[in-house]
């Protein structure tokens, strides 16, 4: 049980860093996204340009995305300043960023500023027009310290006991017994919680299926088994009935069985299975 522990918080964990804190809300980086290019669409806009193309956002780093666009046009100061500060204020970017206009040709930097402004500051260089010419815009967000933290701590901290906790022992899920129960068939021993056959001091693994049908043969020695029973509590609670997948796995089952003559697994055609012990 506390292997599922630690595994849940550890997505939540995963969850929650995979999100930037924006004025209070979490923002999927999808969502993001979506806000770059809808900064980059009302761009263009304002500079008179209704036709060419915002192109595809392009991740830079874990926190910078880069903006591109089709065709020159002239950038605003304003309109950048004020478009993304309505998209901050939305909720869909983080209280910090930092916008930088750069040009295609070699990268110089025509503008640029940094969010939040201290106290009563405005953005610089604000009223000044822009040459018409080829840019890109670079964004970058401003981690919020509360998921800083939980990437650089706590994540670590509940993958590494996540990880303890699976090492430490199988998957009982299928049977409530401890490791040192077993059930005789034949000659074989089967230990549930293990998942695993002791045959001729051989030690044979079971998939979590497998194990599941054993059980249920286990348990119905030489009494015939009907195959919508094994179909329904195989399989049932993944949401889908198998046909020729029972079959195979009947068949993996008798393999491993199969150093034991005394111990057979019959078709009884049209209705189920037996699993035979002599």
């Amino acid at each position: 049980m506390l292997k599922y522990v630690y595994t849940a918080l550890a997505c939540g964990v995963v969850s929650l860093s995979a999100f930037t804190v924006a004025g209070g809300y979490s923002v999927p980086e999808e969502e993001q996204i979506v806000s770059m290019r809808r900064i980059g669409h009302k761009l263009l806009l304002a500079s008179g340009d209704s036709l060419s193309r915002v192109l595809p956002v392009k991740r830079v780093s874990g926190t910078e995305f880069e903006l591109h666009f089709e065709k020159p046009f002239v950038p605003g100061a304003d309109a950048l300043v004020d478009i993304t500060a309505k998209e901050q204020k939305a909720g869909l970017l983080p209280r910090g960023y930092t916008v930088t206009l750069h040009n295609c040709a070699d990268g110089a930097i025509p503008y640029a500023y940094s969010m939040p402004l201290k106290n009563d500051e405005l953005a610089p260089c604000l009223g000044r027009p822009l040459a018409k010419g080829c840019y890109y815009i670079t964004l970058t967000l401003k981690q919020d310290r509360a998921v800083a933290w939980l990437s650089a701590g706590v994540l670590p901290l509940f993958l590494f006991l996540g990880w303890r906790a699976y090492k430490k022992k199988p998957d009982i899920a299928i049977s409530t017994k401890t490791s040192n129960d077993y059930i005789a068939i034949g000659r074989a021993h089967y230990y549930p919680a293990l998942q695993k056959l002791i045959l001729n001091g051989e030690n044979i693994a079971l998939t979590g299926k497998e194990a599941r049908v054993l059980n249920i043969f286990a348990e119905n020695i030489n009494a015939e088994v009907p195959r919508e029973r094994l179909q329904k509590e195989v399989w049932e609670d993944e949401g889908v009935i198998v046909g020729r997948s029972l079959d195979m796995f009947i068949s993996k089952l008798r393999k491993k069985l199969s150093p034991d003559p005394g111990i057979q697994i019959v078709s009884i055609h049209g209705k189920g299975y037996k699993m035979i012990v002599e």
